[in-house]
Order: C-alpha cells, then structure tokens, then sequence
C-alpha cells in the first residue's frame, strides 16, 4: 500500500493510529505504510551460520566495497520503480541464500575462502554472483571482480 500525502508536517515520522510514516532518504521521499506486526520465524540458524562465515574468514574490504557500489547502481537503475537497497548485508545475504538454494551441500560451518575460490563458486565476487543470476543485472556490474 503506497499512500501519498499533499501535507506532510516538516520532519514527521513515527507511528500514528495503525501506520507508520518515516522517511527513506535512498528513495528521496517520506513512506507511508500500515503497521504490521511481526511474523513468527521459526530458526534463523542458517543466517548466524552465513554472518559466522563472514566474520571467519573477515571478508576483503574490497568485496564490501564492491557491495556498496553494487548497491549505488542498484538504486541508480530501479530508482523509478521505488526500489532500493540501504546496506551491503542487504547484498551478501541475498548471495548467501540464493548460494543455499542452488549448492544445498554448502556447510557455512566449515567452508573456507580457499574453498569458495577453488570450488568456483558464484560468491566469490559480485560480478561472478550476478552472472549467476543471484542478483539482478544493473549497469556497470562487470566491474565488481574483488575476491571475496
């Protein structure tokens, strides 16, 4: 539910009756939506498991740079379908689990970068993961090769 509001008090945002107002500065504009509350999620195992692999083998600052810059073009390119990423955990969750679904076998409690480099795996830059379709294609991602 998208609302739009002619006057918007200067600065606003919170909860008010059953919705919430905030603004994204990503998408230049204050957001309107109901409040929801939330879902129960059964186990989140395999997301601590993917942050623990991060942090394992302390990914390149190129490779969180590289995210980053995805996320610029990312927003630059769907901007006008309202679409945006905020942060690169956004990006490197979004590879992790599209890598899940793809190679099942993938245990986070023992994979190595060697491993994710010698196995050729579509993680191993943003580039390799958009070939891979696990994100969407934007102009300029051939540029994202930093190893993870």
């Amino acid at each position: 539910m998208k609302a739009k509001l002619k006057v918007l008090l200067p600065g606003f945002s919170g909860n008010m009756d059953d919705v919430v107002i905030y603004y994204n500065s990503k998408l230049n504009k204050y957001i309107v939506r109901r409040k929801v509350k939330p879902k129960f999620t059964p186990e989140h195992s395999l997301t601590q498991q993917m942050h623990a692999f991060r942090r394992r083998i302390s990914v390149t600052d190129g490779y969180l740079d590289d995210c980053r810059r995805y996320i610029e073009l990312f927003n630059r390119h769907f901007r006008r379908q309202g679409r945006a990423m905020n942060t690169w955990p956004n990006v490197y969750m979004k590879i992790m689990r599209a890598l899940v679904k793809a190679f099942p076998d993938v245990d986070f409690t023992t994979l190595t970068r060697e491993e994710v480099l010698e196995r050729d795996l579509p993680c191993k830059s943003i580039a390799a993961a958009v070939e891979a379709g696990y994100l969407e294609k934007v102009p300029g991602w051939e540029s994202l090769v930093s190893l993870i």
